[in-house]
C-alpha cells in the first residue's frame, strides 16, 4: 500500500513487529548482493596493468615515494610520464602512489591496486542506495523502497558496463570522483540543515582534484531541490523558484568553476585532450559534436545489451554532416527521451525517472559535447552516467509494477517469473563481468577482443602484433604493425613497434628509421628514447645510446627505464662501441676475418657503402672468401643497386651452393630487379 508524499506515516505496534522479519530479508538480499558482486570479480585482482596504465603507474618514478606526494599538488608532470596525458588530478596521482606503498615492493604491484579499487567500488554501492533511497521515499511513499533502491544498486554494480572501469586501473579517478558526487550528493540531501556551511561542497572539491566531472555536484544539487524538494516539474523551469534555488547552489557553481579553472592552469599545454578550452582543437568542435548523438546511442545500447563493449574504440570517425541520418535519428531519440524526462517531471511519483535521464546526460556532458576529445567514443566513460540511467529504469519498471501489483501478489505463476526474469537478468551480468574480466587478464586477450569489435583500429592492430612479436612469430607481427600503420601512419607507438621488430629482423636501416619516426611524431615522449635506446645498447651502439638517453632524460628526468640506462652506460665508462672496437682492429691486424665483422658491423649500423668496402678489402686478403660476396650483395640490395647485388650475389651461391643466406640475398636481388622495371 502507499502512502502520501509528504512523508511516512508514524510508527505503529503492527508495523514494529512486522519490521525485524523485512529487516533480515533486506539483509540478507544486501548480503547476497556483496557475494554476487564478489564472485563476479573474483578473477580480477591479479589482472595485470594495462594500456595506459605504463606511463600513469608502472614507469611513474614519482609513485615510489609518499614524500612525492605534496610535489602532485605542484606540478601535473607527475601524473605520468606521457607529455599529452599529463594533467592536474593530484589526489588520483596520490592514491596511486598510496597503492604502491601499500605494495611493499618500491613498484607498483596490481593485486594492491586492484583490491584498493574493489573497496571504492562497494563503498559507492551504500552511497548509490543511499541517495537512491531518499528520493524514491521523497516521490512515493511505498514498504517496497528499500528493495528497490537496493535493486538499483544490484543493478548498476553488476552490470557487463560498469565493470570497464573497475578493471581498468587507469579509470580509477572515474570511480573516485563518481563516489566524491554520491558522497557530496547524500550530505547536501540528509543534512538539509546544514547546508548554510555548505560542507557539501568539500566532497565536491575532493572529486575535483580526482577528476573533472565533479563539477556536476551543483547541477544536480539543483535538480533535486527543483524536483524534490520543490516538487516542481520542468514546465516551472524558468520560474523564480529557479532563481530562488541557482542562487541557493551558487557557491557549488562557483567553487567548481574556479577549482576546474584551476586545475586547466596547473595542467600543461602539451595535454592533448585539451585543456578544455585550447583552441588548437576548435576547427574539430562542430564534427565532434554532430558524431557524439550516434555516440549516445551506442552507450544507450551498451546498457541494454552490453555484447559490444570494447576498450578502445579508436576506429569512430567523425560525422561531419548534419543531414547525415547517423545524425538525424539519433538526435530524434535524444529529444525523445528529454520529452519523457519533461513528462516525468509533471508528478511527483515519476520525478525520479526525470532526475535519472537528466543525470545522464549531464554526466556525459563534459565528454560528449563540443570539448573534442582524442577518442570520439569510449565506452568506459558511461560509468558515471549509467548510474542516473539505472535510477530510471528501476524506477519505472517499479512504477509498472505498482500499477499491477495486486493482480501479480495473487498470482503465483506471474509472481515466480517476476522473480526467474530477475534472476536471470542477474545471472547473465555477473557472467558478463566474468567474461569482461577474463578480457582483461592478458594484453593479448584485450587486444584480440578491440580487433574484433573494431578491425580498423589501429592502436588494436598494434598491440596484437607487438604481442605476436614478443612470441616470436616475427611475420605475422610485421603483417599486424605494418595495417596498423596504414590506419594510423604518424603515431609514435606503432613506430617504437616496428623499430624494434625491425631489430628483431636484422633490418637496422628500417629499424633506425621507425624509431627516428618516432621521435619526430612525438619528440617530447621518454618512451621514444627509452625503446631505442635498449636498441641502441643491445647493438653495441654505445655513443648513440648515451645521446639518446640524455635527450630522453631532459623531457623526463625520473624516467625509471631511461635512469636504469643512464647507470647501465655509466658503469660501461669510456668503453668504445663495438663498431669503434673493430674499426680500430683492423687497422693494427688487418685479416680478412677482422673486414667481415666489420663489415657485417657496418651493414648493421646502415653504412652500406662502408660495408662493401671492408667487404672488398676481405676479398683482397682472401680472394674466394663467399661471406664477402653475401656482404656485398645484401649491402647493395639495400641500395637498391641490383645488377651489382646479383653479381656478387651468384658468386657466393657459386662458392657456396648450400647456404640459405646466399641464396636468399640473391633471390632478394632478382626479385628488387624484377620489380623495379
Amino acid at each position: 500500500m502507499s502512502e502520501k508524499a509528504s512523508g511516512p506515516k508514524p510508527a505503529n505496534k503492527g508495523a514494529n513487529k512486522s519490521s525485524n522479519p523485512v529487516n533480515k530479508v533486506f539483509i540478507g538480499l544486501a548480503f547476497l548482493l556483496f557475494v554476487m558482486v564478489c564472485i563476479a570479480y573474483a578473477n580480477h585482482f591479479n589482472n595485470p596493468f594495462q594500456y595506459d596504465d605504463g606511463h600513469a603507474i608502472v614507469n611513474n618514478y614519482y609513485l615510489r615515494d609518499l614524500k612525492n606526494i605534496p610535489l602532485f599538488f605542484k606540478d601535473a608532470v607527475t601524473s605520468c610520464t606521457y607529455a599529452p596525458n599529463q594533467i592536474y588530478r593530484p589526489l588520483n596521482t596520490t592514491l596511486n602512489a598510496i597503492d604502491c606503498a601499500i605494495g611493499g615492493k618500491g613498484m607498483p604491484v596490481p593485486f594492491y591496486y586492484h583490491c584498493s579499487i574493489f573497496i571504492t567500488f562497494l563503498i559507492l554501492g551504500v552511497f548509490i542506495y543511499l541517495l537512491s533511497i531518499k528520493i524514491y521515499n521523497v516521490a512515493f511513499q511505498h514498504r517496497l523502497n528499500p528493495y528497490i533502491a537496493l535493486l538499483t544498486t544490484a543493478v548498476f554494480m553488476l552490470h557487463t558496463a560498469t565493470s570497464e572501469t573497475i578493471n581498468y586501473i587507469y579509470e580509477r579517478s572515474d570511480l573516485a570522483s563518481t563516489l566524491m558526487v554520491l558522497v557530496a550528493l547524500c550530505v547536501f540531501t540528509y543534512y538539509k540543515h546544514l547546508r548554510k556551511y555548505q560542507l557539501y561542497i568539500i566532497p565536491m572539491v575532493l572529486g575535483l582534484l580526482i577528476k573533472e566531472p565533479a563539477v556536476m555536484v551543483a547541477p544536480f544539487a539543483f535538480l533535486y531541490m527543483f524536483l524534490f524538494e520543490e516538487n516542481l516539474g520542468f514546465n516551472k523551469l524558468f520560474s523564480s523558484t529557479s532563481l530562488k534555488l541557482l542562487v541557493k547552489v551558487a557557491p557549488a557553481f562557483v567553487i567548481a568553476a574556479v577549482v576546474f579553472l584551476f586545475e586547466q592552469q596547473m595542467s600543461p599545454s602539451r595535454w592533448a585532450a585539451g585543456s578544455y578550452l585550447a583552441t588548437s582543437a576548435d576547427a574539430e568542435r562542430i564534427p565532434y559534436l554532430l558524431t557524439q548523438p550516434m555516440v549516445m546511442i551506442h552507450y544507450f545500447n551498451n546498457y541494454i545489451f552490453p555484447v559490444n563493449l570494447s576498450a578502445d574504440s579508436q576506429d569512430w570517425e567523425y560525422i561531419t554532416n548534419p543531414f547525415d541520418e547517423r545524425v538525424v535519428f539519433p538526435v530524434m531519440f535524444i529529444c525523445f527521451t528529454l520529452y519523457l524526462a519533461y513528462k516525468a517531471s509533471l508528478q511527483t511519483k515519476t520525478r525520479p525517472i526525470a532526475f535519472g535521464i537528466l543525470w545522464f546526460y549531464l554526466a556525459l556532458a563534459p565528454n560528449s559535447s563540443i570539448i573534442p576529445f582524442p577518442e570520439v567514443i569510449r565506452d568506459l566513460r558511461t560509468f558515471f552516467a549509467f548510474i542516473g540511467l539505472t535510477v530510471a529504469v528501476v524506477w519505472a519498471l517499479f512504477l509498472l509494477y505498482t500499477k499491477y501489483e495486486t493482480i501479480i501478489s495473487k498470482n503465483a505463476v506471474l509472481r515466480g517469473s517476476l522473480i526467474a526474469l530477475m534472476s536471470i537478468f542477474f545471472i547473465a551480468h555477473t557472467y558478463g563481468v566474468r567474461q569482461r574480466v577474463k578480457v582483461w587478464s592478458t594484453e593479448e586477450s584485450l587486444w584480440k577482443d578491440v580487433t574484433e569489435k573494431s578491425p580498423n583500429n589501429g592502436r588494436a592492430l598494434m598491440f596484437v602484433g607487438k604481442d605476436m612479436m614478443e612470441r616470436g612469430e616475427y611475420k605475422g607481427a610485421l603483417d599486424y604493425l605494418t595495417r596498423a600503420e596504414v590506419k594510423w601512419p604518424t603515431n609514435q607507438y606503432i613506430q617504437l613497434n616496428l623499430g624494434v621488430l625491425y631489430n628483431e629482423l636484422k633490418n637496422t636501416a628500417k629499424s633506425d628509421q621507425a624509431f627516428k619516426n618516432a621521435l619526430q611524431f612525438d619528440p617530447q615522449n621518454p618512451d621514444c628514447f627509452a625503446f631505442y635506446g635498449v636498441t641502441l645498447i643491445s647493438n653495441g651502439r654505445i655513443a648513440e645510446a648515451r645521446d639518446i638517453v640524455d635527450r630522453g632524460l631532459r623531457f623526463n628526468p625520473n624516467h625509471p627505464d631511461l635512469l636504469k640506462m643512464k647507470a647501465q652506460l655509466s658503469s660501461m665508462g669510456n668503453v668504445k662501441s663495438k663498431l669503434e672496437t673493430l674499426e680500430e682492429s683492423v687497422k693494427l691486424h688487418p685479416t680478412a676475418d677482422d673486414y667481415i665483422n666489420l663489415s657485417v658491423e657496418y651493414y648493421n649500423n646502415a653504412r652500406y657503402a662502408d660495408c662493401i668496402h671492408a667487404a672488398e678489402e676481405a676479398l683482397k686478403l682472401h680472394p674466394d672468401f663467399d661471406l664477402a660476396y653475401s656482404n656485398i650483395c645484401a649491402a647493395n640490395n639495400a641500395l637498391h643497386d641490383w645488377d651489382k647485388a646479383i653479381a656478387a650475389g651468384q658468386k657466393a651461391v657459386s662458392l657456396s651452393p648450400n647456404t640459405e643466406l646466399y641464396k636468399n640475398n640473391l633471390k632478394i636481388a632478382y626479385d628488387g630487379k624484377e620489380h623495379s622495371k
